[in-house]
């Protein structure tokens, strides 16, 4: 069995290793902490997490750390990811996007004074969501010829695609105009394929993210 340990909120980083091993019917259990029992443990020198962040995994005993490292296990386990080399690599370039571009939203999201954090959100929607977004068009258009998967196949990158596209267009993130996608043609279509791919959409975990 495998046990995922994250804080008690959804997020992305959580929920594409739900839905990969949920695709792959690959059993596993979810264990919930909140911030502030993670932030206590951490300040009195308790935490036993690897790296001193979250999401974990533990297998048999041992924990493993790393969004990314764990994302290409779970995919590994579910067969949805890819070992030709070139594929492999249009793959994690598509969980480094999606890391890049969540460090790069983060600072206006841990601020704290209101006008600050106004001012870094409006920065960020000016500046870097359509830069990075439009990275990852790019991306689609050259590594996939009907555009319909990233790989060819059903990917983690199309899960981990879709979930970060989701967050951005959920209308959650204040001065991030919800529909902001339609300026890219090819994610935008891409965005509800994905959504509308029947395998994915039935696992009980899409459905508690939408």
């Amino acid at each position: 069995m495998i046990e995922l340990i994250y804080f008690d909120f959804p997020f992305w980083r959580i929920d594409i290793l739900r839905l990969c091993l949920s695709y792959g019917n690959v059993k596993y259990s979810l264990k919930k902490i909140s911030r502030e029992r993670f932030f206590k443990k951490k300040r009195e020198g308790n935490l036993q997490f690897p790296f001193g962040q979250l999401p974990v995994m533990v297998i048999n005993g041992k924990m493993f750390g790393q969004t990314s490292a764990i994302a290409r296990y779970c995919a590994i386990k579910s067969k949805l990811y890819n070992f030709n080399p070139e594929k492999s690599l249009v793959i994690d370039q598509v969980l480094d996007w999606s890391n890049d571009i969540t460090i790069r939203i983060a600072p206006s999201i841990r601020e704290k004074n209101k006008q600050k954090k106004i001012k870094l959100r409006k920065k960020f929607a000016k500046n870097d969501l359509i830069l990075w977004f439009g990275f990852l068009e790019k991306l689609l258009k050259n590594s996939s010829k009907q555009k319909n998967f990233f790989t060819g196949n059903f990917s983690l990158a199309d899960i981990t695609a879709w979930r970060v596209i989701h967050w951005f267009c959920s209308g959650k993130l204040d001065y991030i105009d919800s529909d902001f996608l339609k300026k890219f043609k090819k994610l935008h279509e891409f965005y509800f394929k994905i959504s509308n791919y029947k395998n994915l959409k039935n696992l009980k975990e899409f459905q508690e993210i939408i």
